[in-house]
């Protein structure tokens, strides 16, 4: 019950006649399903105000966590579809400058442009015909002090490129919604730079509530009228 299917086997599943019920493609339904570009926004968040650091113990003083605010910064979405088009509502009203990049609807100067003004640089697209995208030489193109925050898919970015931009300072910080790179869990481990969850973006108590019982549905519907 998600729209990435990734992880499923769809010409084996065509192969042996199984039917495959999904959130993909269901347009009205998931346009009432916030968690995700919420959870990036959490994110942005915990970046520019060194959660990572200011929420656990030791406590140090608040001079230690002197961060940023989100008002007039940039952001940068690479992806504007459902959850782009969130995010983006969001930001605005934070105060933020956002712009926009979709490869189905731009060329590359349009990234290149978006990477050297963003100050955060967020990933919505989906891992089909995407995988590696988000290289080394991408990361060259971002400020800094930028952060880059992934939601997505994780190998969407090439890999070891984030690790490399971040050992090497491309980038100000990371935050990812995957902890299948266990380099990465071994920098953050050590680095309040880059902050990792597991795969929670979607993870909330009300759309999860929703997009079951509208499975449940789907597959009802199915198996009655194998529609």
């Amino acid at each position: 019950p998600m729209t990435g299917l990734d992880h499923i086997d769809l010409a084996e599943c065509e192969r042996r006649n199984i039917k495959v019920i999904s959130l993909k493609g269901e347009t009205e339904f998931l346009a009432n399903i916030s968690s995700t570009s919420e959870h990036t926004l959490g994110l942005i968040i915990s970046l520019a105000r060194n959660y990572k650091s200011a929420l656990n113990f030791p406590y140090k003083e608040r001079g230690e966590y002197v961060g940023h605010k989100l008002q007039d910064k940039c952001l940068g979405i690479v992806g504007v579809g459902r959850i782009g088009s969130d995010l983006l509502i969001s930001a605005e009203g934070l105060g933020m400058k956002v712009c926009l990049y979709d490869n189905e609807l731009h060329g590359s100067n349009v990234l290149s442009e978006l990477l050297k003004i963003s100050d955060y640089v967020t990933l919505h697209i989906p891992l089909q015909d995407n995988e590696g995208f988000f290289t080394m030489d991408i990361f060259q193109q971002m400020k800094p002090t930028a952060y880059f925050i992934n939601t997505s898919r994780s190998k969407i970015v090439e890999d070891g490129a984030l690790l490399w931009a971040l050992e090497n300072k491309k980038i100000a910080g990371a935050a990812v919604d995957f902890i299948d790179d266990l380099e990465l869990v071994e920098y953050a481990r050590t680095h309040d730079n880059l902050i990792l969850t597991n795969h929670i973006g979607g993870c909330t108590y009300e759309d999860m509530a929703k997009t079951e019982d509208f499975i449940k549905l789907k597959v009802e519907n199915y198996l009655t009228n194998k529609v």
